[in-house]
């Protein structure tokens, strides 16, 4: 037992002089060892404002895209407009070839001729037939055929100028005119092309000027946080051409073939100057919070899905902290959990620090 502890004591004795010589060594190295400089901050609180941002294309709105047909049937001799052209309610869109037409007034107002003679001849007749039969001279059945000619052939006068006032509205209809102010998108038959008078043979499509929206393609996450109301601004993928405006309605489902679902957003100014169909990005608010605690992007290391970690300054050292992130935007985080306001942490060269790196503060 004493010959044990005589061979430690030794043993301590011998080691002593080599474990000074390693600290004084690593101290050395410590003190040698290259200091990275970084800048560190505290982190602070700022009032933020939530975003989303959503893809989409300029459209009319609901209803307000409408085939411009001609009532007349017949052969198209001119198109007045081009497509992209803003038109006025009442301006001139096409026109049809009226040689038709006015051959049907002229076969109309010829039998309105016809049928007012056959009817003053009717009349005539009726009046003889009321004299013979008071003095006698003829029988009573004589005068009712009198009156049944006469009331035959007034309804055929009637008849006849109904189809006359028909030709003359279908004459004053060769020229199709728009009902509202709108935007041409499309052309679809130009000079020469027949039409049949119905919707099923559209000269033009015409998208109604007021009202323009921007509707949006929105998955279901971003779709949970958009509500009516909700302020938006974006810009054209064109170039040149900025808006604003609000939320003014979201689908309540999600299209099953593509898992998106729409956010339309009325514009603030909804005129000539957009481009009817051209595509863009909106950003749109969808919170605002206040006395929100940040840190500076640049402060994260990792993936935020696998867990995301900063440095912190502490005593010329880095120490590495998982940190859980809320709200993020290009510029700043939110720390929900993993940081102190009293935190001092590293903005620079995050990725190469590992627990124990010497800093230099840059200043």
């Amino acid at each position: 037992m004493r010959a044990s502890a005589a061979t430690l004591l030794v043993l301590v004795v011998l080691l002593a002089p080599i474990t000074a010589a390693s600290c004084k060594r690593h101290q050395a190295e410590e003190e040698t060892a290259p200091k990275i400089s970084v800048h560190c901050v505290l982190p602070h609180t700022e009032a933020i404002d939530e975003l989303i941002a959503l893809r989409g294309r300029l459209e009319p709105p609901p209803g307000g895209d409408l085939p411009v047909a001609s009532q007349v049937a017949g052969r198209l001799v001119s198109v007045a407009v081009r497509e992209g052209q803003h038109i006025g309610r009442g301006d001139l869109v096409a026109s049809v070839d009226d040689a038709p037409s006015r051959d049907g007034l002229r076969q109309a107002e010829a039998a309105v001729a016809q049928a007012v003679s056959a009817e003053v001849n009717a009349n005539t007749t009726l009046e003889r037939a009321r004299a013979i039969v008071a003095r006698g001279i003829a029988a009573k059945q004589e005068l009712d055929d009198a009156v049944a000619h006469a009331e035959a052939a007034k309804a055929s006068v009637s008849s006849a100028r109904a189809a006359a006032d028909l030709a003359r509205r279908t004459l004053g209809r060769v020229q199709v005119h728009s009902s509202f102010d709108g935007i041409v998108t499309r052309i679809w038959r130009g000079p020469g092309a027949i039409v049949d008078g119905t919707a099923a043979t559209p000269i033009v499509q015409l998208a109604a000027a007021a009202g323009i929206e921007f509707v949006a393609d929105a998955t279901d996450r971003d779709l949970s946080r958009v509500a009516e109301g909700q302020l938006a601004k974006g810009e054209l993928s064109m170039g040149g051409a900025d808006f604003t405006g609000v939320v003014r309605a979201r689908s309540t489902a999600l299209d099953p073939a593509t898992g998106l679902g729409l956010v339309r957003i009325a514009l603030d100014k909804a005129d000539g100057t957009f481009p009817m169909g051209a595509f863009g990005r909106v950003v749109v608010t969808v919170r605002h919070r206040d006395a929100v605690l940040v840190v500076p992007t640049a402060a994260l290391r990792g993936a935020i899905a696998d867990g995301a970690e900063v440095a912190l300054c502490e005593g010329g050292k880095a120490a590495i902290h998982a940190v859980k992130v809320g709200w993020r935007d290009a510029t700043r985080f939110e720390p929900l959990e993993g940081l102190k306001p009293t935190d001092r942490v590293a903005i620079d060269h995050v990725l190469g620090l590992e627990d124990g790196t010497l800093l230099e503060e840059a200043k």
